[in-house]
């Protein structure tokens, strides 16, 4: 093989397998853990069950959920975040409910889901958070109702009962690429409504458990070019300074 067509082989595989691995790929991850915090049963623990609730309640008190995905087994390490959506399904919203806009805000401290009741919920038992505490018995929130970044990751208006997509923003996408780098940091979202001093703004949601109507995030990246890659293009390099040997 020539010096001129050894080079123009390896440069043309090299070019098609880093054109292959640097394709945008997607994965639809449903959370790990969900829970609720509840101003009125501040004892109380809400991580089993098929739904969590964000909103003020009708009979005072607001709520507020959180959801916690699984970032560095799910996405390459090194990859690129290009966009993030999360769906949640609303399955319940009282008569006469108050449409809010509802956000998303990156959680600062991790916390136990918990096996809690999702209505009116059970009393908190070891390593499980409630209103007061991330991790019961001696763990607390700095402060009661979760610790949250103050910056609003994704906001959404939610009316009555249905599908609803937060759209992906560069603070959402933000949130991921840290959770990918830093997975230590990876504590997931506080859902809440803008209006949770409003009676009626509460919403159920379908949780991990709920089948169909589990919160979807959807991952769009781009992962880091296998080391096959740049091997093959380290050997086209070579190619330019091959010689053949003189003629006898």
């Amino acid at each position: 093989m020539t010096r001129r067509n050894c080079s123009l082989w390896l440069s043309l595989s090299a070019f098609c397998l880093l054109d292959s691995n640097l394709q945008a790929n997607t994965v639809s991850l449903h959370p790990v853990a969900d829970t609720t915090l509840q101003q009125s049963y501040p004892n109380n623990n809400f991580g089993d069950g098929t739904t969590f609730t964000a909103g003020g309640r009708r009979y005072g008190g607001i709520t507020r959920a959180l959801m916690q995905f699984d970032i560095a087994n799910s996405v390459p390490s090194g990859a690129t975040i290009n966009s993030v959506t999360l769906a949640l399904n609303v399955v319940g919203t009282p008569n006469g409910g108050f449409n809010s806009t509802f956000d998303l805000r990156r959680l600062l401290d991790s916390w136990g889901e918990g096996t809690g009741a999702d209505h009116r919920g059970s009393p908190v038992a070891p390593n499980q958070a409630d209103w007061a505490l991330r991790f019961s018995p001696g763990t607390s929130w700095n402060t009661p109702g979760g610790d949250f970044a103050t910056t609003v990751s994704a906001s959404k208006g939610i009316a009555g009962n249905g599908a609803y997509t937060f759209a992906s923003t560069p603070p959402l996408t933000g949130d991921v690429q840290g959770w990918l780098n830093t997975p230590s940091q990876n504590a997931g979202w506080i859902l809440m409504s803008e209006s949770e001093g409003q009676g009626t703004s509460i919403r159920r949601f379908g949780s991990r458990d709920s089948g169909a109507s589990a919160p979807t995030l959807t991952i769009d990246f781009t992962p880091v070019p296998e080391p096959g890659t740049w091997a093959l293009l380290g050997l086209g390099a070579l190619c330019l300074f091959w010689r053949r040997p003189p003629s006898s």
